[in-house]
Parts: structure tokens; sequence; C-alpha cells
């Protein structure tokens, strides 16, 4: 009954889908539209039934819980090098129309080994074969198996996934034999989905040929030589090409390369020019005075660069032999720990470096019967030579002021790999060790750089989890970091991101997930893609978490992307995603709490022109009805009444607005702690109680004395 104090709330506005625009931009590679059987094009009456079925699929399949994406920019896509030769050139011909010079098949599974390039491969597949009105999105395999039932069914809508995770993307054969009827629904709405499939994730299937479904395989990555030269050129470095050509293949072999290696090598090649080229070179006497030494050659750098130093390595990390001079090839496991730090750190003083090879010297100690591990390591240690003959046997030297020069950062990262690849079970304690919370004064920088190389160098995110579980109580700022490297990575980046998504949905890994995706959205440089994926992140915690603290964290990065115009339009389209049953409750209103804070001359920003497409009355009604966003909304109100109090017309206007909202039924509850957020309010310029004006307007008068605003309470 309460609610019949109020006056009647007028029905919500709806508003009506947006039409669909299917012309065809004919400047585009594949831009002619052609019939394929399963198509629809309505011309006429008869077939108007169709296409009504049609939306009606498509609407149910937005209600599942279906994967989420990135629109991908086809021409992005285009301009990215890329070469097509050998067996690539097979396969892709394979999923090609000789005629029409489209993609046959409405679904492509690409098999191939890790690190071979099949997610180039598969965007570059859909941007060059499917007709320029098609969206292209790049699905997250969020799931914990693959399901027909998540996948997406759009209107024109070219789908990528990566099946890549040996947890949660195994085929099983049922999924496999559904993928024939999901084609269906693809042709119907005239899409496609392309899905990569890791070599080993594939062992015993057969997908028996079918129309809309094709398997293809690609048994050998593009020739590494030409995918070198073509990211050279593409980047602006083609007077490299000669260079890298004319290498000694007796010590750098660029041929057999798979395609991140590829890619890989071209970026060590240009940092190596970059480097070498910026870098001034100093006179003999002053090189002699600080200890270092003139900077070799190009030719020299880009050989050590490019070099593995499998060979030299291996004698290092080999059994212990005797050489002519009488010494060992091979070094000791305190020298194996120092190199490994000068590895990390490169050039530091010699404590620095000393005292990190410690750290990694006592994790590795084994007490040696009844003595303390620590006892055991002093003895060991100083009866051996001195740290400073040690640092000249591993390939380093100390200059007058007792710093360590060591200016070789490709056999550092050559160093560091070497004893990931063949020492697995060294790779624990190495993560262990770097991840180390250390003195605030040292830069945490070498640390990152080496996690990142390490955990990412076998493109899979099994190494992230591994770190994630070490890093994530004792050092998050380090994680953070590293993770934020990982998503900027051109090819771990993907499995970096769907990390990112599984953490998402632990609370302990919260901080480190907003911590990371707010270093992504505040960066003016990101992609809109990466932004994309960010929020979507942001979302799927606010969904998840319970947590009220981690709830306000989401909520504190939202607030600050609000002064960044392209993030506005982000918040807006979360806002009314959540509106139209996109998202949830939770993601969509900390967006729209986060826009009540951004300003505006005449009345609040979301009231304003600019905030077109937010139906604002609405959401603040749902949110009102809620007792556990009411909380959050109402100081936001306040906050917009205190600052137009003394404006009189803006305070009017704002007032009728919001009077309109609260008379919504179900809202008794809200007015009521409305009116005590109102207790605190300044008095209006013309000298009105505000929430005696509220309660004025709000109130039917033959009811003011039963609910008198003095009560305050319900």
């Amino acid at each position: 009954m309460a609610e019949n104090a109020f006056t009647s709330p007028e029905p919500d506005e709806r508003k009506s889908p947006e039409s669909d625009s299917t012309s065809p931009d004919l400047s585009s590679p594949a831009s002619v539209p052609t019939s394929r059987p399963g198509d629809l094009h309505i011309r006429q009456a008869s077939v108007a039934a169709g296409h009504i079925g049609e939306l009606n699929l498509l609407q149910e399949t937005r209600k599942r819980d279906v994967l989420e994406g990135v629109e991908r920019d086809r021409q992005q896509i285009l301009d990215q090098p890329f070469i097509l030769s050998g067996r690539w050139k097979e396969a892709w011909e394979q999923a090609i129309n000789g005629e029409t010079r489209l993609l046959r098949p409405r679904i492509v599974l690409v098999v191939a080994p890790r690190s071979f390039g099949s997610t180039t491969f598969a965007l570059q597949l859909l941007a060059r074969h499917t007709e320029a009105d098609t969206t292209l999105v790049k699905l997250d395999a969020d799931w914990n198996a693959p399901s027909r039932g998540r996948l997406p069914v759009d209107h024109r809508h070219a789908y990528q996934v990566d099946l890549k995770d040996t947890r949660t993307d195994l085929l099983s054969a049922d999924f496999l034999d559904s993928l024939t009827r999901h084609a269906e629904a693809l042709a119907s709405a005239r899409s496609f989905l392309v899905m990569t499939v890791a070599k080993e994730l594939w062992p015993d299937h057969y997908l028996r040929p079918r129309g809309d479904v094709m398997v293809v395989r690609l048994d050998e990555p593009p020739q590494s030589e030409l995918v070198i030269e073509e990211h050279l050129e593409h980047h602006g470095h083609s007077q490299l090409v000669p260079h890298v050509q004319s290498l000694d293949e007796a010590v750098v072999s660029l041929h057999g390369l798979n395609a991140v290696e590829a890619v890989r090598a071209a970026v060590t090649a240009m940092a190596v020019w970059e480097e070498h080229y910026s870098r001034p070179e100093l006179p003999p006497a002053a090189a002699r005075t600080a200890g270092q030494e003139r900077p070799s050659g190009f030719a020299e750098r880009l050989t050590a660069a490019l070099s593995d130093w499998r060979q030299r390595l291996d004698g290092l990390f080999g059994e212990a032999t005797a050489t002519y001079d009488g010494r060992s090839a091979s070094l000791t496991l305190e020298d194996r720990c120092l190199l490994l730090a000068l590895a990390v750190r490169q050039s530091a003083p010699m404590t620095e470096v000393a005292a990190t090879a410690g750290s990694l010297r006592s994790l590795l100690a084994v007490p040696d019967g009844d003595k303390p591990a620590a006892e055991a390591l002093v003895q060991s240690v100083f009866a051996g030579r001195g740290l400073r003959r040690r640092i000249h046997d591993v390939g380093a030297r100390v200059n007058t002021h007792d710093s360590v020069v060591f200016d070789q950062p490709a056999y550092g990262r050559a160093v560091l790999t070497y004893v990931w690849d063949n020492y697995e079970v060294m790779r624990g304690p190495l993560l262990v060790w770097l991840t180390q919370p250390g003195d605030a004064t040292v830069s945490a920088q070498p640390m990152v750089g080496a996690l990142a190389d390490l955990v990412l160098r076998h493109g899979n995110a099994d190494h992230l989890d591994t770190l994630g579980n070490i890093a994530c109580a004792k050092n998050p700022v380090l994680l953070g970091a590293v993770l934020l490297r990982a998503v900027g990575d051109e090819h771990a980046g993907r499995a970096a991101w769907a990390t990112l998504y599984r953490w998402a949905g632990q609370q302990e890994y919260t901080r480190t997930v907003v911590d990371t995706c707010r270093s992504v959205l505040l960066d003016e440089t990101a992609g809109p893609s990466a932004a994309k994926m960010a929020l979507v992140r942001l979302r799927r915690i606010a969904r998840k978490s319970d947590d009220p603290t981690t709830r306000l964290r989401v909520l504190s990065v939202l607030k600050e992307l609000v002064s960044r115009p392209a993030r506005t339009v982000m918040l807006v389209a979360e806002v009314a995603a959540w509106q139209a049953s996109k998202v949830s409750v939770r993601s969509g209103s900390l967006a729209f709490l986060a826009l009540m804070e951004k300003e505006h001359t005449k009345v609040p920003w979301l009231m304003s022109e600019e905030a077109a497409g937010i139906d604002v009355d609405r959401a603040l009604r749902d949110l009102l009805g809620d007792a556990a966003t009411a909380q959050e909304v109402i100081p936001r109100l306040t906050k917009w009444i205190g600052s137009y109090a003394t404006d009189a017309v803006g305070y009017e206007r704002l007032r009728d607005r919001l009077v309109d909202i609260l008379r919504g039924n179900g809202l008794f509850q809200a007015y009521w702690a409305f009116m005590r957020a109102l207790a605190d309010a300044p008095v209006t310029v013309e000298g009105v109680d505000v929430a005696e004006d509220f309660h004025r307007h709000l109130v039917d008068p033959r009811l003011r004395s039963v609910f008198a605003l003095e009560t305050g309470s319900a």
C-alpha cells in the first residue's frame, strides 16, 4: 500500500533494435555478395518468414551463455606482414572456392603445432576471403570443455577461436559431431568459424569430409627466411635484409625456425640496429677510464644476438672435464648461479650481482649431513675462487668502480632459456628466485623481462599459472608487470589474455587482473582490441566476485576512464549492453556508477545529449529498486543535487527528473533512504530545504501526515 502514496510511474520506453545494414564495400578484397545454400536473401514476401525465423534464432543465441570476443578490424589484419608459401598455400587453397575466392566451408579446423602461426593463418583467411560487410570477431575460449552451445551465431559474423589449452580445450567426439549442426546455423546467419587446434589436442580424431566442415593441417611453418624479410620490410628496416642474408650460417641458422621464432629473430635484428646506431662510442682513453669496451661492429653484434649459443653452453653446462690448460670447461654450481645472475642483471654493481647469485644458490642448497644449509654454503664458497675471478671466468669483468661489465643481452637471454629448456627441475626454483621481493632501490625491470621471456617461451599459459601460484601473494606488483608485458606480446598475448580471463573468476587473482587491465585501459597507445579485452575481464570480476573491496577496486578503475573520451564510449556501450540484457547487472551498474561521476555544465552528464544510448531513468529505477545497489546510487544522487543547489533552474530541472523516477513501483524503501541522505544536503540558493522540497513533490498532500518526513523510517 505504501507505494500508492506516490504518483503512478509512466511506462518505460523501449528502443527498437538497430537495423542491420548489409551493403557490400566493393573496395575490399572479397566484397561481392554471392549466393550459396543456406544464405537468406529477402527478395519477396514468401521468404520473409524465413528471415524472421533467422532473427529469432539469433536472438535466442544471444540469450545463451555464449563465448565473448573482440571485434577485429579487417584492414588492420590485412596490413600485417604475411607470407603464404609451401604447405600454407596448399592448405589455404583447400578452403577457398576457386570461382568466388570466398571461404568455401562454414567451419574450418586448422590443426598445427604450437608457434607455427596458425592464428595468423586463420585471421588472414577470414579477412581476405569473407565478404567485406562480415564482422570479424576473435573469441575467448572461456569454457571447461568445448561445447557447441557456447559458440555464438550472429548475422554476418566470422569468428576465430584458438583451442590450445590442454586442460580446457580437449576435443570430444560428440563436440566434433555437433559441428555439422552448428555449420547449418552459421549458414542460416551467413557466418563462419575458424578454429585453430594445437596438434597435441588432435591425436586420435578423424573427421570425415563433410560439406560445410573442413579440417586443414599445417605440417610446417612458413619459410622462416621469408618471414624475417617480410617483417623487416614491413617495419621500415629493409636495409637490414642484406645484413641478415650475409650472416655466417655456421654460427647463425635462420633456416627451419617456426613462425614465432622467425618473427622474434626479425624483432631482435631491429633492436640490435637501433641499439648499435643510437649508442655514442667513447674515445679509447675514456673507455679505459670507465672500464668499458668500445661497441663491437654491427655485424658482430647482430651475429651475437641471433646466435643460439648452444655449442658454448653445452660445454659450460656439461660434465666436468679438464681442458688443455688444466681448467674445467664446465661451470661449478656457484658459477652457474653467478652466470644466471649476470644473465638477468647484465651490468650492475658487483655487490648486487653477488647477492642475486647468492639468493639462487641458497634456494638450491642441500644441508651437508648435520650442518645447517647456510654453514655448508659458506664453507663451499670460501673454499673456492674469489668473486672477481669467478666473474671473469663466466665471461664478464669488473671495472675500477667495482661494477660488473657484462654487456651481452643476447647471450644472457640464451643462458636463461638454455637452463629453462634443459633443466626442467630448475623452472620452479628460477621462478621463485626471480619473484623474490628485493631492495626497493633496485629496478625490477630485469626481472620482469626475464620472467616474461621464460614463461612465454613455449607459447602456452601453463607457466603463467605456475608463476601466478608463486607470485600472487608475495609479489603481486611484479606479477602484474609480467602480465602487462605478456598481453602485449605479439604471439603469446592471446594465451596471456586467456589466463587473465580465468583468473578474473578467482578471488586471489583479482588484484593482479584489475591492475593489469587498468594499465591497458589507461594506456593511450593501447588499441581498441586490447581495451575491449581488458574491459571484458573487469566485467567478469564484477560478475563473479562478491567481495565489496574488489567491487570498489573495479569501480575505481572505471571512474578513471570517464575523463577519456574513447573510454567513455566503452562505458556507455557497457551500460547499453546491460540494458539489452547482454551483460550482468553487476558489471553494467558499475559502468553506470562511474559515468555518474562525469561532470557537465548544465545537467549531470548522464542526463545530457552526450549520453544518448542510455536509458537513465530506467537504470536509476533498476538500481534504486535493489537494496544492494541503492546504497551505491543514493550518495551519487545527493552529490548531483548538492552540485546544482546554487543553480535554481538546474536544481528544478534535476528535481523534477528525479521525482519522476522515484515514483516508480517498488521504490518506497529507496525513497526513505534517499530522504535520510538529503538531510545533509545544502539548502538551495533560494533557501529551500532540499529534503522537504523532494518530500513535498513526491508525497500526496493527503498522506503527508501519515508519511511525515521527520519519521525517517519505513
